[in-house]
């Protein structure tokens, strides 16, 4: 547990922070994404679509915001608040419906630092290089051609 049993090494609250919130506010502020998400529509106040929540949540993907996004919608935490047109079509924009409430306000501002840690420590995406690309794989068998058997010293061809 880090943060003084805010948040432990996962990212997750811990058990007695988690047993306080209400049933409809663990699954959502129970993942440092979430949080994140949280964080981002409630800072100005306004409407933001995935895009720009992704623009402010740097080493994330699209794919896990929207993702997280769903969970917080499916947990009354945020509201589809319209849509915008993209570059595939038309994305959600998501409104906070948390953002007046206190407790969720101290939980975030609570666990700011350690979000952060744990996004920059998972953001890290290992490459392989350059040298993969030319490395051959290693054969895991011989083959052995049919018809060709080893003949006895008495057989004849």
């Amino acid at each position: 547990m880090r943060d003084g049993g805010l948040t432990a090494d996962d990212g997750r609250l811990g058990p007695d922070l988690l047993a306080s919130l209400e049933i409809s506010l663990q699954d959502a502020l129970n993942h440092p994404t979430r949080r994140d998400i949280l964080r981002v529509l409630s800072e100005e106040g306004r409407s933001r679509s995935v895009s720009e929540i992704v623009a402010g949540l740097a080493p994330l993907r699209r794919s896990e915001v929207a993702y997280h996004a769903q969970v917080l919608k499916e947990s009354e935490c945020v509201a589809v608040d319209g849509t915008r047109p993209a570059v595939v079509g038309r994305e959600q924009v998501f409104a906070s419906l948390v953002a007046g409430s206190d407790q969720v306000q101290l939980i975030l501002r609570a666990t700011r630092h350690s979000d952060q840690d744990h996004r920059e420590r998972t953001g890290v995406v290992q490459s392989p290089g350059v040298k993969a690309m030319f490395r051959l794989p290693r054969p895991g068998s011989s083959v052995r051609l049919l018809g060709r058997r080893r003949r006895g010293p008495g057989e004849e061809r």
